[in-house]
């Protein structure tokens, strides 16, 4: 209880003394890809083995002391994720849920949440995104117009469940020292080719309950495009999934290289599970278990949701992380340098 008073209170300071400093800094990363316009680059994926379809349909699984770039490449190219067990220890993960906390408590209208909530600016990009939003559009209807949504950028997600991480620069900041710290940028720079680059609207700080019924499918290429060269780095941190009272996510491990065929969920860009046991099996649908500090990585091709709890109340503390290819990424979603 101390340590996480303690921890609160550093971030508030840290955060009053260099609230500009931080969000010059967001700024200028934002900045950085206003007239930068994605090309094609030479994918993981793009080398997937011919016999996919043969290959098992698990989810790969390693330990932090033996993960290696190789086998990050092997997995995405066989089955588009893979879990990596102990990636971060019991005081990051702790760190890490002390960023959540506070990036929820500096809402509201006092006159201190308004001063540290100052948010960058993203009207130089967005005005500059509009155009290719709408030409996208033309192959992918589905493709996410977050011009609209950019005047919405200090509203919380999901009921007040998910916050985007940019809201607060100063955790910007310090997450990606962290990830730097484990040797996570140059992980992502070898399996890129590229430099990374992260996100404004898809790099979201979780602390949300499970939905009562059942959800679709989803696989993120839908409103980001297929084209792209992505890498979402998924980290629980709360145990959960089979065996926990929290809830996980349902996950399909098969290699993907296209949108799934649409029209079967709730939404135009959502996937009934109806629609995956009828192409597959049901055998295809995982549920894994995840102990808080372990990682998930998969791409915008995987068909996954977040699982379903009835009466259950206890909250999923997590941190989703999109990073892209800084040569090859979806325009619309506000690339961020590194």
């Amino acid at each position: 209880m101390v340590s996480n008073l303690i921890r609160k209170l550093s971030l508030y300071s840290d955060h009053l003394l260099s609230r500009n400093k931080y969000l010059s800094r967001l700024n200028s990363r934002i900045l950085t890809f206003k007239a930068t316009h994605s090309r094609p680059s030479k994918r993981v994926i793009d080398a997937s083995t011919d016999n996919v379809a043969e290959i098992d349909c698990r989810i790969p699984e390693i330990d932090a002391a033996d993960f290696s770039v190789e086998f990050l490449k092997k997995s995405m190219r066989e089955n588009g994720c893979v879990i990596v067990r102990n990636f971060f220890d019991e005081k990051e993960v702790n760190t890490m849920k002390s960023y959540i906390d506070y990036s929820f408590a500096v809402r509201g209208n006092g006159r201190l949440s308004r001063f540290l909530s100052k948010q960058c600016d993203l009207n130089p990009v967005l005005e500059e995104t509009n155009e290719i939003i709408k030409e996208m559009q033309k192959s992918y209807p589905t493709y996410a117009n977050t011009v609209s949504n950019g005047s919405k950028l200090s509203r919380f997600l999901g009921r007040g469940e998910s916050v985007l991480t940019v809201r607060t620069p100063n955790i910007v900041d310090k997450l990606l020292n962290l990830f730097e710290k484990k040797s996570m940028k140059a992980i992502l720079t070898s399996y890129f080719g590229n430099e990374p680059c992260v996100s404004v609207f898809k790099w979201t700080m979780r602390r949300s309950r499970p939905p009562a019924q059942p959800i679709d499918f989803h696989q993120d290429g839908a409103f980001m495009g297929e084209e792209i060269a992505s890498l979402n780095c998924w980290i629980p941190l709360s145990n959960c999934g089979p065996g926990y009272d929290v809830h996980g996510l349902d996950i399909v491990p098969k290699r993907l290289m296209n949108t799934f065929k649409t029209g079967s969920g709730v939404l135009d860009w959502t996937v009934a599970e109806q629609a995956i046991v009828d192409e597959y099996s049901e055998d295809v649908i995982k549920a894994p278990t995840f102990r808080e500090g372990d990682l998930l990585f998969f791409d915008h091709l995987l068909l996954h949701r977040t699982q379903s709890i009835a009466n259950s109340e206890q909250p999923r503390y997590a941190i989703e992380t999109w990073f892209f290819d800084s040569v090859n990424f979806p325009k619309n979603q506000i690339p961020v340098n590194w």
